[in-house]
């Protein structure tokens, strides 16, 4: 074919070569200076059936307009049959070499990585699946950019155009490439934008651990395929201990690859690197990510510290996340907490050593107190205002409310200190019904808060039902439960409780 006229490039050189077809340097014959990537198909598309095919994918490959995409120039079938696609020429190496070569380190190879999946989502979206995706059919430029190339065995996963060819062109079996092959590719199933998704994380697996998910089995092509059907993927943080035990110079590239420029991270990567691969790598094409979109997302989050959808998160696994990003306020928190606890501590052990040394058991007490108050309203409020803080806010009022029960059980039958509690119980309910729109969870915090310093004074009142010091303090709690019911909506139990505060108004006022 060397040079030969296809269209109106002249083939100069051999740029590689592959099972179904090879890749020519051409340069423009005409009156322009132009060089390109000729595609040269062996399949004969003489017949008509590949000729339907081979122009379905040419006009799907047009309409990929994507800076990480490489562009169609031209495409065409010569008199002998001979089909040829001329895109873009790109100086660049594959994905793999490109990585090796630099010594990228682990986030550096997850950041190519998304950008190589952001334009796989692009033809997603146009209802084009790759289906041949591998290392050497992205290409990486010298900048750094990522340039998927070779749709040949593109799969059109919805009618796309007019043209009377999308039925037979879908329905045709393609070749694979065996390494980067998903189940569904072997066994000829239907594909899905979920088998772009598997041969991504192939490679994802392949850029991080340095080897293939089933690398001993890869000059074993029976075997390979029956591992891709039916054999679960090794944990990649698994591959890479086993590798560094075994091979010295794997450790070291490892090292290199697990390197990153935020060491603190570094306890958490594999965990959450095993599930997004793990996912992305499952025989069922409904249990892996939908899209390349979703797969890129959830990398996204990994490398921004954030949960994983891909991870069984629980409560406490979001709840470190959140810690591990914020850590200066849930530092601050937990400072106020231990401080906290401490005073309460304090109280506990004043009150057995002094026993008659009233005074300083109140001033124990009171420092419990003024801290717990400290805790909510110089932390909550910071708290709420960060984004993933739910788990976070739930501890700080398990805290305090934990601390005010403390608190009442120590006070005994002692007025004085039971109205200091039930004063802290009126501040924490205002303050969590206090700020922004009407919360559900917020608010029945607030009511039980509420509540509590209620069931206090009316202990008392059980005792000295004359105190006016006490009434004036149920008179308040009364007031505020009111208010707060009002604006939930509950209005026959918001006047029921303005009633009784009315009513008590006038008892302390006739005294």
């Amino acid at each position: 074919m060397l040079g030969r006229m296809v269209g109106r490039f002249r083939l100069v050189r051999l740029l590689g070569e592959g099972g179904m077809s090879s890749v020519y340097l051409g340069e423009r014959a005409d009156d322009f200076q132009q060089t390109a990537a000729v595609k040269v198909l062996r399949e004969d598309l003489s017949r008509g059936e590949s000729r339907v095919r081979f122009y379905a994918d040419a006009q799907a490959l047009a309409s990929l307009q994507h800076p990480g995409i490489v562009g169609l120039i031209d495409g065409g079938i010569t008199d002998d049959g001979i089909g040829y696609l001329v895109t873009d020429y790109l100086a660049g190496m594959p994905l793999d070499q490109f990585c090796d070569s630099r010594r990228l380190p682990l986030r550096a190879r997850i950041e190519i990585m998304i950008q190589a999946l952001d334009a796989v989502e692009y033809a997603h979206q146009r209802f084009l699946a790759h289906c041949d995706l591998k290392f050497s059919h992205i290409l990486v430029t010298a900048d750094g950019r990522p340039h998927l190339l070779d749709f040949g065995l593109m799969k059109l996963l919805a009618s796309y155009g007019s043209g009377p060819w999308e039925a037979e062109a879908t329905a045709t079996p393609r070749p694979l490439t065996p390494d980067f092959a998903s189940p569904e590719q072997f066994r000829g199933q239907n594909l899905t934008t979920a088998t772009d998704v598997y041969s991504a994380g192939v490679m994802l697996y392949w850029l991080l651990t340095g080897t293939h998910p089933f690398q001993s089995l890869r000059d074993q092509p029976i075997y390979l395929l029956h591992a891709t059907l039916g054999t679960e993927v090794e944990p990649p943080s698994r591959r890479c201990q086993q590798r560094c035990h075994t091979d010295p110079v794997a450790a070291e590239q490892a090292a290199t690859v697990r390197a990153t420029t935020s060491a603190r991270l570094a306890p958490a990567l594999h965990g959450d690197l095993d599930a997004i691969l793990l996912k992305a790598l499952r025989k069922e094409p409904e249990q892996r990510y939908g899209g390349a979109a979703l797969l890129a997302a959830d990398l996204r989050n990994f490398l921004g510290g954030r949960p994983v959808a891909a991870h069984r998160g629980s409560g406490r696994y979001r709840a470190w996340k959140f810690i591990r990003r914020n850590r200066a306020t849930v530092a601050a928190a937990g400072l106020l907490l231990l401080t906290l606890l401490a005073g309460i501590a304090g109280v506990f052990w004043e009150g057995f050593r002094a026993r008659g040394s009233r005074t300083l058991a109140e001033v124990r007490f009171r420092s419990a107190r003024s801290l717990t108050l400290s805790l909510l309203s110089d932390t909550f409020q910071d708290v709420q205002r960060l984004d993933g803080s739910e788990h976070a806010r739930q501890l700080l009022l398990e805290w305090s409310r934990q601390a005010l029960n403390d608190l009442a059980r120590q006070c005994g039958d002692d007025a004085a200190l039971q109205i200091e509690v039930a004063d802290t119980y009126l501040q924490v309910g205002n303050l969590l019904a206090a700020g922004g729109p009407v919360d559900a969870a917020r608010s029945a915090e607030a009511l039980s808060s509420f509540d509590h310093g209620l069931t206090l004074v009316d202990t008392i009142l059980g005792r000295e039902r004359a105190n006016p010091v006490v009434c004036a303090m149920k008179v308040k709690l009364l007031e505020a439960r009111s208010r707060l019911e009002q604006q939930l909506g509950h209005l026959p139990e918001s006047v029921s409780d303005a009633q009784a505060a009315a009513n008590l108004k006038q008892t302390i006022a006739g005294h």
